[in-house]
């Protein structure tokens, strides 16, 4: 039997990124129906299934490179990852809120609050799943 032995510095992280980011589309889906359910949220041109599934797989994958990169930059990379990931989340975050969608303050708060939940889900996993999911690759590989 042959094995494989992927030493690369990125291959760890971008794995561990791309395996978040099912968990994160996931969960995001789930709150997207969840939300919509309960809100009768009447605009869906801008966030629907695709652009989820589109970004939260975009995104997190990418986390995990950008993780390799200052992983193998600084000597406590993982943690300064974690700082920079939580930092941005919390800009996304004010980001989110920030942003208006109709005139109806209504739909507004309703859009800012579907967005936000998903900023929330996905920062969270680029933050802490990522660099735990490298550390503990054996649960994907």
């Amino acid at each position: 039997m042959e094995t494989k032995d992927y030493n690369s510095h990125i291959y760890k992280p971008l794995m561990a990124g791309l395996f978040a980011g099912y968990i994160a589309t996931v969960l995001n889906l789930v709150y997207d129906v969840f939300f919509r359910e309960e809100t009768a949220f009447p605009l869906h041109e801008l966030i629907n299934v695709s652009t989820i599934i589109f970004a939260t797989l975009f995104a997190l994958p990418l986390a995990g490179v950008v993780f390799a990169a200052i992983d193998r930059l600084f000597p406590k990379g993982d943690r300064i990852y974690i700082v920079l990931s939580a930092l941005f989340t919390a800009l996304c975050i004010y980001g989110t809120l920030q942003v208006h969608r109709s005139a109806d303050p209504v739909v507004t708060t309703q859009f800012q609050h579907l967005l936000l939940g998903m900023v929330i889900i996905s920062g969270v996993f680029a933050t802490i799943a990522v660099p735990w999911l490298v550390k503990h690759q054996d649960i994907y590989m």
